[in-house]
């Protein structure tokens, strides 16, 4: 078919061409915004409490205002090490497991039992850590459930499926080829996958633990409702038990809970904005880290930078490998002895090691172990929270289920239709923005330096912790623009849906532009030959083709918006009028969950349950949706078409 009016196309092509341009460039002019905004109110914490008192001061104490940013960010490092440390060896293994020892089919169950654990909200795990797996370390161990060892524990358990995920991928970008090699010469399959394909998967690896230690230290809501107390020098003085058992907050959990908690607000909250700008700094680093293991091709190149990833894979690893050698030490007994004096021995003690049945039958069982463990403690606690949620959920609703099934100021039910509301506007709105972004990315970005400055602005509003939306959402929509029914001093549903907008952008962008790059390129080289512009091809084949993994991108993003808490309770408030407006205050499930903390009510925690169990029940149905329903629609449409021809032919007779 020939395009009878070239000229005009030409000339669409470039409206659309540019318009999406402008909008992929409001990317970088959004993320200059919010640093701005923070950054305006953050000076202001600065000349309130000193500057020299936030950066060099060793104390944190409210009696002499002197507030040390170091203190609190200290134990969020700590704790956020702690968990890191357990979730690597989880994790990593747990993607081996998946990707060498399982059948295609079963890997796709593991794979979505993952997706389930990752999309747990935040406030979730903290009533769950709180609840459930506290009261066991207390009962089994005398460690408090508001521990930082607690919290720590169920860090590494949030974390541990972005470590399965960035891992899988880099395992799957792995030649094929490589685990011949070693298979050839005589290893065994442990032994090539831990020796060859683990190496060659590394830079992925280790971009995944950073992202994974990214989410850990800007975790906050989670976090809050476990450690309770003023962050303090003096955990540091009861030694490693005195620190695990300590409930001092972390940083995220002391913005989340001073920010609405202290007698006057006001007073305190500069402080909070030059705590968050300095972890939107710290954010900024952690994204070009990022960046730098992703470009592969500078990499190999620059030698400094090959020992420095190989310094950090070695930090890594250590624990790991300090178990190795004790294993070794225990199961091969070599009759060659190696050290500094006699390395002549040294090609005997590898031979020796290599042809010992014993050593190498060892090594396997050692390393499946391994794998089979890291899987079932993760299945184990999928089930165990997932459970935990379902049964105390329907007790309590058994217990109020006027709360559950009314619609009434501050009722569960409110708070499930408010959290719709949020989900239309979120979609509405931010869909058709991170669509043309996505398509601007893909289909129209020639200019690889442009692109990478919107990528690493997009990134860079990707790895900002929510907290810090939070507050931008505050400062720009509520204490700039009055967008509630009480003007600068109230809360709303408009303002959170906005601010939680932004928070989505950067993911779903990415979603969508996956989505786009799944369509084969022959498909849109076949339209160019037959005379149509790249606007026509877009619109007509593109979108067209990958309208499967878009549907796909958009349950996984109302997913994203049902787990957020942290812009939501800055912005649309801790509590809901009596009616669902746009500009009045209202809870959402999750918000609901955190706002009982606050709470001397005695159902508290029956109101809490009650919206955890919504809340699983909805992930639970997206999941469905998105991995079951849509990937089989056609063979689910064909079925539902068989069984109504067959009921027509019943009811003819």
């Amino acid at each position: 078919m020939i395009n009878k009016n070239p000229f005009k196309n030409i000339h669409i092509n470039n409206i659309a061409k540019w318009v999406s341009f402008g909008f992929a460039l409001s990317i970088i002019s959004l993320f200059i915004t919010l640093v701005i905004f923070i950054f305006s109110y953050a000076i202001k914490g600065f000349q309130s409490f000193g500057f020299i008192n936030i950066l060099f001061q060793g104390d944190f104490s409210s009696a002499n205002n002197q507030y040390s940013f170091w203190i609190p960010f200290s134990i969020t490092i700590l704790t956020s090490l702690i968990a890191i440390i357990i979730a690597i060896p989880l994790g990593i293994k747990s993607a081996l497991f998946i990707k060498y020892r399982l059948h295609k089919k079963y890997r796709k169950i593991l794979i979505v039992i993952f997706q389930v654990l990752s999309g747990i909200p935040s406030v979730i795990f903290g009533l769950f850590a709180f609840e459930s797996l506290g009261k066991v370390w207390l009962s089994l161990f005398n460690i408090n459930p508001n521990s930082i060892f607690n919290g720590s524990v169920m860090l590494c358990f949030m974390i541990a499926p972005t470590i399965v995920t960035t891992t899988l991928d880099s395992l799957n970008n792995v030649d094929t080829n490589l685990i011949q090699n070693p298979l050839a010469l005589g290893n065994t399959k442990s032994r090539a996958i831990y020796k060859v394909i683990l190496k060659a998967a590394r830079p992925g690896i280790i971009v995944g633990v950073i992202l994974a230690f990214s989410r850990a230290i800007g975790e906050s809501m989670a976090i809050s409702m476990i450690l309770q107390a003023q962050p303090s020098k003096e955990i540091y003085h009861d030694g490693l038990f005195g620190f695990l058992n300590s409930s001092s907050q972390t940083l995220g959990a002391y913005i989340s809970s001073t920010m609405f908690a202290d007698k006057d607000p006001e007073t305190i909250r500069p402080l909070l904005y030059s705590f968050g700008f300095i972890m939107l700094i710290i954010s900024m680093i952690l994204n070009m880290f990022i960046l730098t293991f992703s470009r592969k091709k500078h990499n190999k190149k620059n030698s400094k930078f090959v020992v420095f990833e190989q310094k950090i894979y070695d930090l890594l690893v250590w624990t790991p490998r300090q178990l190795n050698v004790l294993w070794e030490k225990i199961i091969f007994q070599s009759k060659y002895q190696v050290s500094i004096k006699n390395l002549e021995n040294v090609h005997s003690y590898i031979s020796d090691r290599n042809i010992n049945y014993h050593f190498k039958h060892s090594y396997t069982i050692w390393k499946i172990g391994g794998e089979i463990l890291s899987i079932l403690l993760c299945l184990s606690f999928v089930v165990w929270i997932i459970g935990d949620i379902l049964i105390r959920g329907i007790i309590g609703i058994e217990y109020d289920p006027n709360l559950f099934f009314l619609y009434a100021k501050d009722s569960t039910f409110q708070s499930l239709v408010n959290t719709f509301i949020i989900i239309f506007l979120c979609i509405i709105i931010g869909f058709p923005f991170a669509l043309i972004i996505a398509i601007y990315l893909n289909e129209y970005s020639k200019n690889k330096k442009i692109k990478k400055i919107i990528i690493f602005f997009l990134d860079s509003l990707g790895t900002t912790p929510s907290i810090i939306f939070g507050m931008f959402g505050l400062l720009m929509f509520i204490q700039t623009f009055g967008w509630t029914s009480n003007g600068k001093l109230g809360n709303s549903l408009i303002a959170g849906s906005l601010t939680l907008i932004i928070v989505i952008l950067p993911s779903f962008i990415r979603l969508l532009e996956q989505s786009l790059k799944n369509v084969p390129y022959e498909i849109r080289t076949n339209s160019f030959a037959l005379g149509n512009s790249k606007f026509q091809t877009i619109r007509k084949l593109v979108l067209p083709m990958a309208l499967v993994p878009i549907i796909t991108s958009i349950i996984s993003t109302i997913g994203r918006i049902l787990s957020e808490t942290a812009p939501l309770y800055l912005t649309a408030g801790l509590s809901s009028s009596k009616y669902s407006l746009l500009n009045r205050p209202g809870t959402t499930l999750t918000t609901q969950i955190y706002a009982q903390i606050f709470s001397s009510s005695s159902n508290a925690i029956d109101i809490q349950y009650q919206a955890a169990f919504m809340t699983i029940i909805f992930i639970l149905f997206l999941i469905l949706i998105g991995y079951v329903v849509i990937p089989k629609w056609t063979n689910i449409k064909h079925w539902i078409i068989f069984y109504i021809n067959k009921i027509r032919k019943k009811t003819n007779e």
